[in-house]
């Protein structure tokens, strides 16, 4: 019985990092805040989904250095991770397609409208995109940001590169590795 659900539970996994070309390299790592979605209630209602929520508190961005492919380089944290940006997405004009499952693994930075501080970022250069989910993401040069549920420390840069879609992001809204 345990095997069974081992295999479910990877075959899961596999299936939810598949919608951004990602792989889940480690189940344990932090998860994105979450609601289940509304449902119906009934016997063949669908199972909930998981969707990300705004959060009530302050943004910050802030600028500072990290090391990114074996080089340093000037990146953007929040919450003193790094901030990344899904080459799937369009920024002139701003528009999110990392959707779904893809959300669970790239948990995007979600703003309920406070105001977003900035340090060593451009304030001309950060602003906002309305998801068709409803909630409102926060973008830099026209890139939503997200962040990358397997970096645990503020050094971390694991996402970079991942599935040839993920770029770490400089202040300035550009990868700091091309695609």
């Amino acid at each position: 019985m345990k095997k069974r659900l081992l295999v479910l539970l990877m075959a899961a996994t596999m299936a939810g990092s598949a919608a951004c070309d990602s792989t889940d390299r480690d189940a344990a790592a932090p998860q994105p805040s979450v609601s289940a979605a509304p449902t119906d209630g009934g016997p063949s209602a669908p199972a909930p989904q998981q969707v990300p929520t705004p959060q009530p508190e302050q943004i910050t961005l802030t600028a500072g250095e990290a090391v990114v492919a074996g080089s340093r380089a000037d990146v953007v944290r929040f919450k003193d991770r790094i901030v990344y940006r899904f080459e799937g997405d369009d920024n002139d004009p701003s528009k999110v397609n990392c959707a779904a499952d893809c959300l669970i693994i790239w948990p995007p930075l979600l703003t309920n409208g406070t105001k977003i501080e900035l340090s060593g970022v451009d304030p001309k250069l950060v602003g906002t995109v309305k998801r068709e989910d409803g909630f409102t993401q926060v973008t830099l040069a026209g890139w939503p940001l997200y962040l990358f549920k397997n970096d645990r420390t503020a050094d971390d840069t694991i996402g970079e590169g991942v599935g040839g879609n993920w770029s770490v992001i400089r202040p300035d809204g550009k990868p700091v590795i091309k695609k």
